[in-house]
């Protein structure tokens, strides 16, 4: 078993006084573990003892695990005028204790979105060409550039998946290309796994190509994808183990709101949320059948008293304590002034609550998300 130095220092009557007191490295991760991912970091300074345990890679794999770590969000914010000022950081919120702390971001990031992400990394990517794609721990700032794809240009990328592969230890990116031409319109689905030099087309589903792909959750080692086609909606599970597709049932009972539904990890299980007027309609993700095939079945059903419209919008960002969800609300005053803000809602109550953290910004883009330790460098090489 493995102890810590023990520190000393010098009173003024010349005499030893006792520092830290000596530990095993074993209770001091365990210890460090239970701390908010903030004080962690300010924790990793103290000493090179100390920060030997959080660059250890059991104590990173702990510390992603642990259920003590909550959910954060984290915000972009939109550009305005100032765009220094205004795009150069991201905010690291928590709702919980109503505090706000701002990321300092590289310019070279700037204009990339966020598109999925997975143990506390961020997938970065552009909407509008193949290239880069971005691998990028908000908390510790690392970042990893992925390999070009070599695509044409004007290939169109609608989103960029990110998720961990417990087969093999290997974290994996995977995006839809679409490229239309004059006569007809392609699409390929690509693969690269973190550390790797290039990237390999994967076989697709027929069905899939027709549909657009709106977005892209990791959850339980599957990248789920949302799509449409008019009014269906579809939704299909890439596995990262054996890196099959499965269609999953079309959700033909979804009513056809003005917001696209979410898909979103609340509380740990997978849910199609529904914004149908003045309900908030919950659809699961459950196991069913001596097959074990997945399917969304619907969980709840709440009023919200409120008519969401092009005026006043939302989207649930996370379960909260106090049998609450966070939201995120906008309203929409003209064309190009928009404000948004976040709200603690109580379904059963169908109440709201104002969350009043100063340093946010009027405009943003948000995610939940558990932060991490995990360094996508060490990530890529762990892989190669």
């Amino acid at each position: 078993m493995m102890y810590s130095n023990r520190r000393c220092s010098t009173s003024n009557y010349g005499q030893a006084s006792k520092g830290a007191v000596d530990l095993p490295m074993e209770i001091i991760s365990e210890i460090l573990c239970r701390l908010p991912i903030e004080s962690i970091l300010t924790c990793k300074v103290v000493c090179k003892t100390w920060y030997g345990v959080t660059r250890d890679s059991c104590f990173v794999n702990k510390l992603c695990n642990s259920h003590i770590q909550l959910t954060r969000l984290i915000l972009k914010p939109w550009p305005c005028e100032d765009i220094s000022d205004a795009s150069s950081h991201l905010v690291l919120v928590d709702t919980e204790e109503h505090k706000a702390r701002r990321i300092p971001i590289e310019k070279s990031l700037l204009g990339l979105e966020i598109t999925c992400f997975c143990n506390g990394l961020f997938c970065l990517a552009l909407g509008s060409r193949a290239d880069p794609v971005v691998i990028y721990n908000p908390i510790t700032r690392e970042r990893v550039i992925l390999p070009s794809s070599g695509s044409k240009p004007d290939y169109h990328i609608p989103k960029v998946g990110l998720g961990f592969d417990p087969s093999s230890g290997k974290y994996k990116v995977v995006r839809a290309c679409t490229f239309v031409g004059a006569n007809r319109k392609t699409v390929t689905f690509e693969i690269i796994s973190l550390g790797d030099s290039s990237w390999r087309e994967l076989s697709v589903p027929h069905s899939m190509l027709d549909f657009t792909h709106l977005g892209v959750v990791f959850w339980n080692g599957s990248l789920f994808w949302k799509l449409t086609l008019g009014k269906k909606i579809r939704v299909v599970e890439f596995n990262l183990s054996n890196e099959k597709f499965t269609v999953l049932s079309l959700l033909e009972n979804l009513s056809q709101p003005r917001e696209a539904p979410q898909l979103i990890d609340l509380g740990g299980c997978l849910n199609i949320v529904e914004h149908a007027s003045e309900q908030i309609k919950l659809w699961r993700l459950t196991r069913s059948g001596s097959e074990g095939y997945l399917s969304f079945c619907l969980q709840h059903a709440y009023d919200m008293h409120v008519k969401w419209g092009s005026a006043a919008y939302y989207e649930v960002m996370k379960e909260s304590n106090h049998n609450s969800y966070i939201l995120k609300v906008g309203f929409r005053s003209s064309q190009y002034a928009c404000f948004d803000h976040l709200t603690r809602y109580f379904p059963l109550s169908a109440q709201y609550m104002h969350l009043d953290i100063s340093g946010l910004p009027d405009r943003f883009a948000a995610i939940s998300f558990k932060p991490s330790l995990v360094s996508p460098l060490v990530a890529s090489c762990c892989s190669e």
